[in-house]
């Protein structure tokens, strides 16, 4: 076989309007292999923006993004008022579940769009890519591209991987592409896909090359306060409430004018608090005005499969503090020496203190991060491997 030249990826929403998670990985990959690799890449994709809904937002039809051809194709049925329910229940006992629920939950869940699943089934792409495992542009679609399908699932210790649906989808993949350690060994856990050709490659980081401009030129009120920062989805499950309640602690006990700022799509706001500032959607040059003048960046949540703005954050030297439940932060704070992590109160206490009162070792742990991103996780080095694993394993 000659070498792979045509990539189409699969991810259920895409854009520039996507803010974190695995959908903006996937535009930077898409991105990425076509500007560094010479690829001719494709995106399939719905015209869903909104996770909590799936409902249609952009137009049917291709456009180009940043050179990529995008086709959309409209939503069938978005997340029915019925899933939580039904999940709530069916996720208790997640491995007793049989297929005709696990079709049900796929379905629920949204979102389904049957011409998205023909265009799938039509594509000539040498590599299909689908991104990431969890919804049904993915599960209905793995099997029709045959021996071409690479799955990349950013997956991490979640009840629906339990659902044996999924150990169907991750064996039909030709082979599978991990963003870190801990999910490969998760993956290879639950799934049983050991033999299954694989690469861990992580995600490449771009450092930002433009002007940032100043933050009191966004925000004058946080102007030369002090802050620590969260980027990405304001969530419960994402440690919302949780780094809310420990930082609100943390200020009874420690009186200063240290404040904590969230940035990014709100599903559950933080606890009500005075130094506690939820911005909500912010934009990139925004974000990266922010990121310039924080303490250090914050990443609360106990599931991640990579976690981009840790190096978002690296890139600017910041030091980050991590959830010690989340073995792919532990994972990437202790092999970097970036960043502290927290357990409990204490520690949060502890390690704040660290951040905002020795200088010193702020500066080093930022120092440290920036190294390590610079070593490891820049888009160059990856896409060449990514290339590199296309050519072996779709080789006839």
């Amino acid at each position: 076989m000659s070498e792979v030249r045509h990539v189409a990826f699969v991810t259920p929403r895409y854009g520039e309007e996507v803010i974190g998670g695995a959908e903006h990985a996937a535009r930077m990959m898409a991105e990425n292999l076509a500007g560094k690799l010479g690829l001719h890449v494709e995106v399939l994709t719905t015209t869903a923006l909104d996770t909590d809904t799936w409902s249609n937002h952009f137009p049917v039809g291709i456009e180009d993004i940043n050179g990529i051809k995008v086709t959309r194709c409209k939503v069938d049925s978005g997340r029915s008022k019925e899933f939580s329910q039904f999940s709530s229940k069916l996720l208790k006992y997640p491995k007793s579940a049989t297929n005709d629920e696990c079709d049900r939950w796929i379905e629920l869940q949204g979102p389904v769009s049957q011409s998205l699943l023909a265009a799938i089934a039509q594509t000539r792409a040498d590599a299909v890519l689908f991104f990431p495992y969890l919804y049904h542009p993915i599960v209905g679609g793995i099997f029709s591209v045959g021996n071409r399908a690479i799955l990349i699932p950013a997956a991490h210790d979640e009840q629906p991987a339990y659902l044996p649906i999924f150990q169907a989808v991750f064996r039909s993949a030709r082979a599978l592409m991990f963003q870190s350690k801990a999910e490969e060994q998760f993956v290879d856990s639950v799934m049983h896909v050991g033999d299954k050709p694989r690469l861990r490659a992580g995600l490449g980081i771009e450092e930002f090359r433009g002007r940032i401009r100043r933050l009191s030129d966004h925000l004058p009120q946080l102007a030369a306060q002090p802050f620590l920062l969260t980027l990405g989805r304001v969530d419960q499950l994402k440690g919302a409430t949780l780094l809310s309640e420990l930082f609100a602690e943390y200020k009874r006990r420690n009186p200063s004018p240290l404040k904590l700022v969230f940035a990014g799509p709100v599903t559950t706001p933080p606890i009500d608090f005075p130094d506690i500032v939820n911005l909500g959607p912010v934009s990139e040059e925004l974000k990266w005005s922010l990121l310039s003048e924080c303490k250090a960046l914050v990443n609360p949540s106990a599931f991640e499969s990579f976690s981009l703005v840790l190096f978002e954050a690296w890139s600017l030297s910041k030091p980050v503090l991590v959830n010690a439940q989340c073995q792919v932060t532990r994972d990437h704070a202790r092999a970097s020496g970036g960043g502290l992590s927290f357990s409990d109160f204490a520690e949060f206490e502890a390690q704040v203190n660290r951040i905002i009162s020795d200088s010193c070792t702020s500066s080093r742990l930022g120092s440290n991060g920036k190294s390590y991103l610079r070593s490891n996780y820049m888009w160059e080095a990856i896409v060449l491997k990514m290339g590199k694993f296309f050519d072996e394993v779709l080789r006839t």
